[in-house]
């Protein structure tokens, strides 16, 4: 890849041609047996059930780091660890502040109720669900990652955690859940795995309940030359060798929109010191999560250095552009025919 200079600007986005080889067998003969069970949606047994992945089959380590496995039914690229944990804690407390309240979706009454059930897709640590479930204690919570990053033991008298994966299938029946949230999934699934995912929430979403996505699209206002030359790359080098759509809100709307009407609310982030202490505090978010995804970004033919000089660039560029992002939130009220 061209390298950009950051003195004269001179953009020459050139990835390198290089491929990773994908794994093909990262699955266990149960896991494949489970997801050929649930394409009817008709074989879920009655009671929770927790699935047990085998963590070589699923997981690998690279320069001391813990990633899944990449197949049809992992894709996610981030790191699996504590500091990639620590980094979306701070960003669930951001986005707390951003949108002054934990969901959008009108079912506030329903979690003072003790027969309402919620679920978590992609809890990761079970930030959310913990602080929702200390809010609401009547209300019943699950949550479900595809890695054991959340508590087993210390967790309140209402949550529960399951490992899951909602590719291949979750392990509830359906109409379980009157709540089902789903957030920051951009680098988790390909295009093709949204629908898929999004059927599945349907599925065990109750008739009259509701599904809320969270989600925000790798795109910038008030972006420069640079910021827009890096990321017009970086978007079409996912898309070709990872199947990736980092503008995913469009297609989001379009999935829920096939069932029902769909809700949608947005907010403006701040890029930038020049926002005050939510700008200072999202730019180092954002810089430290770009960072955390240098291994995808070498995958698709930047080097190290490279990606990291290019995320610097980027953020010093939307500081003295008055850059900023959106947050999207989609809601829908599943069907009661």
């Amino acid at each position: 890849m061209g390298k950009a200079n950051s003195k004269s600007i001179q953009y020459s986005f050139k990835p390198k041609k290089k491929q990773r080889q994908l794994s093909t067998n990262s699955f266990s003969s149960t896991s494949s047996a489970t997801l050929s069970s649930n394409s009817s949606h008709s074989s879920h047994s009655s009671q929770e059930k927790e699935i047990l992945p085998n963590e070589e089959e699923l997981f690998q380590y690279v320069d001391n780091r813990k990633f899944c496995k990449w197949n049809e039914y992992t894709n996610y690229v981030y790191p699996v660890d504590h500091d990639e944990t620590d980094r979306s804690q701070m960003q669930h407390f951001m986005y707390k502040h951003v949108w002054g309240e934990n969901f959008s979706s009108p079912i506030g009454h329903q979690l003072q109720s003790d027969s309402t059930r919620v679920l978590d897709v992609g809890c990761g640590s079970g930030t959310w669900v913990l602080e929702m479930a200390s809010e609401y204690q009547n209300a019943q919570f699950t949550g479900v990652d595809i890695a054991r990053l959340y508590p087993s033991e210390i967790k309140p008298e209402n949550v529960s955690f399951v490992q899951a994966n909602v590719l291949v299938g979750l392990p509830f029946p359906d109409n379980t859940f009157d709540f089902i949230h789903m957030r920051f999934m951009l680098f988790a699934f390909t295009l093709k795995n949204w629908e898929v995912a999004i059927n599945e929430l349907i599925r065990v979403c109750k008739p009259g309940g509701y599904i809320e996505l969270m989600e925000k699209d790798i795109l910038w206002f008030n972006e420069g030359p640079f910021c827009k030359a890096a990321r017009t790359v970086m978007a079409d080098e996912l898309r070709d060798k990872k199947g990736m759509e980092v503008i995913i809100t469009p297609t989001l709307q379009k999935i829920l929109s096939q069932h029902t009407s769909v809700n949608h609310d947005e907010k403006v982030v701040p890029l930038g010191e020049w926002g005050g202490k939510l700008g200072k505090l999202y730019r180092e978010l954002y810089g430290w999560g770009a960072k955390n995804l240098k291994k995808v970004m070498t995958d698709i033919g930047f080097s190290e250095e490279e990606w990291n000089e290019t995320v610097d660039i980027c953020l010093k560029q939307l500081q003295e552009r008055k850059g900023y992002d959106k947050i999207h939130r989609f809601w829908i009220k599943k069907s009661e025919d």
